[in-house]
């Protein structure tokens, strides 16, 4: 599976002892819709998601969370099929440091008040301490810088373009819960637009894992499986599609 779109994304978003430790696996249900004869326009492959599990705990300290993603990823479904994407706003770079200790590589989320999402990039060996040489000087994705708007924005297109469904589960009636309280609120003091939910004992923890895996579907996702598609078709064709689109 490496170098190929993967199947599934585990979100895991990062609280605080005290507070919640949530994640949400979503699964590409990718299906063939035919094209219109009429019109002989060609079948089409459409990416669909289903969310197959969510779990959510408390009073978990950072090995804890990292242990439990780390089963996760270990699943025979999920090993080298599924990406992982984890909130690294504030205690998050903690459990981040120990997953990449154990050998996986969490990609992790920095929300911020910006206006683009930005790519941020560093040294092979300031992240992963294994490696040496030349590797270690290599450039690699250390985290990614996204506004808060993008990723309530990137819920939004998700549910309107009718991609997402949420599977039967102990969680999901909480969850649904979550995004009906989650809100825009004004903030008299800044002066600024800010989203949470809208009372503070139903918390966001399955939102905002929600909202980073619609955004990294919409953003990262489709955009790789596009351009593995074009990649295929150049191979097979000698032509490189995006000339002409």
């Amino acid at each position: 599976m490496e170098g190929r779109v993967k199947e599934y994304i585990l979100i895991a978003d990062i609280g605080k002892k005290r507070d919640y430790f949530a994640l949400m696996l979503f699964h590409d249900n990718a299906r063939i819709e035919g094209g219109n004869k009429v019109l002989e326009t060609p079948d089409r492959i459409i990416h669909r998601y289903d969310i197959t599990n969510i779990e959510q705990y408390q009073g978990f300290d950072y090995d804890e969370m990292a242990a439990r993603i780390a089963v996760i990823m270990e699943n025979p479904r999920l090993k080298n099929n599924a990406e992982l994407v984890v909130d690294g706003t504030g205690v998050g770079d903690a459990v981040i440091s120990v997953l990449r200790k154990r050998g996986l590589y969490p990609i992790p989320i920095i929300f911020t008040g910006g206006k683009t999402a930005t790519d941020n990039y560093t040294k092979m060996g300031e992240v992963f301490t294994g490696a040496s040489g030349k590797l270690a000087g290599a450039r690699v994705l250390e985290s990614i810088s996204v506004p808060k708007k993008d990723l309530v924005d990137a819920g939004i297109v998700l549910v309107q373009q009718g991609r997402i469904a949420v599977a039967p589960g102990k969680w999901k009636d909480r969850f649904l819960q979550q995004l009906a309280g989650f809100k825009e609120k004004f903030n008299e003091r800044t002066g600024k637009k800010k989203y949470e939910a809208e009372d503070e004992a139903l918390h966001d923890d399955l939102v905002v894992c929600y909202l980073m895996g619609a955004w990294w579907i919409l953003n990262r996702k489709d955009r790789n499986a596009i351009e593995e598609r074009r990649l295929e078709q150049s191979r097979e064709t000698g032509w490189e599609p995006a000339d002409y689109m």
